[in-house]
């Protein structure tokens, strides 16, 4: 379930920018983030290809994934995504609401668990539990510091204040669109995981259908 974990972390950042709360001035930073949040607020859907690799320091090599995420904010606690992998092929991954549920067609299971289950088991995931989290909720978690611009991207660094399983979470937002379009967490073990979103489309049309856990009869249901 950590690979959904890591997953979930970067979907809901994409959410974390849609927030009503106002940031506590911070120069620039604060400007970067009352951008996000100004044009986050605009958004009701979100589609994207995603690429995912993971990196061990330890044992060498860097393991991809690659996928769609499909993204629907359809009211106060009530956010919707779905995640089509296509690199491992045949998984897939719905969020609705509170629920999660990881469907692998090789194995034929579906394993559920939900945002408050993985935030108990994860501290540093605990604003998960959360649809919506605000810029002064993360800076109460984490010291946020806007390092630098990269190719036309704010670099923002989060680093947790209290003991946890990540030393550090590296957003880039793209200051055409205020959206960060890539993300990377770095786990105290060192392992490296970046995501990066491409061909962003918002406010498009997404079906309800998109969002029902379509997995097939007998299939074997796992609960975490």
């Amino acid at each position: 379930m950590k690979r959904i974990a890591t997953t979930i972390l970067i979907v809901l950042f994409i959410a974390t920018t849609i927030s009503n709360s106002a940031a506590a001035p911070n120069g620039q930073l604060d400007q970067i983030l009352n951008n996000m949040q100004r044009e986050a607020a605009k958004i009701t859907t979100i589609f994207a290809n995603m690429d995912q690799a993971k990196r061990d320091p330890n044992i060498g090599g860097t393991e991809k994934y690659s996928g769609q995420i499909f993204f629907k904010h359809a009211g106060k606690n009530n956010d919707k995504v779905r995640i089509n992998y296509v690199v491992p092929r045949g998984q897939t991954i719905w969020i609705v609401g509170d629920r999660i549920t990881l469907y692998q067609e090789a194995t034929k299971t579906a394993y559920i668990s939900s945002r408050k289950a993985q935030a108990s088991k994860n501290s540093e995931y605990a604003f998960v539990a959360t649809p919506y989290t605000s810029v002064p909720d993360l800076k109460r978690q984490y010291n946020i510091t806007h390092i630098g611009d990269e190719q036309g991207m704010a670099k923002l660094e989060l680093t947790p204040k209290s003991k946890s399983s990540l030393q550090k979470l590296t957003l880039w937002v793209d200051q055409s669109t205020w959206l960060p379009t890539k993300y990377q967490v770095v786990e105290s073990n060192n392992d490296v995981t970046t995501f990066t979103l491409s061909n962003l489309k918002v406010n498009g049309v997404i079906s309800e259908g998109t969002f029902k856990a379509d997995y097939p009869p007998g299939t074997k249901i796992v609960n975490r």
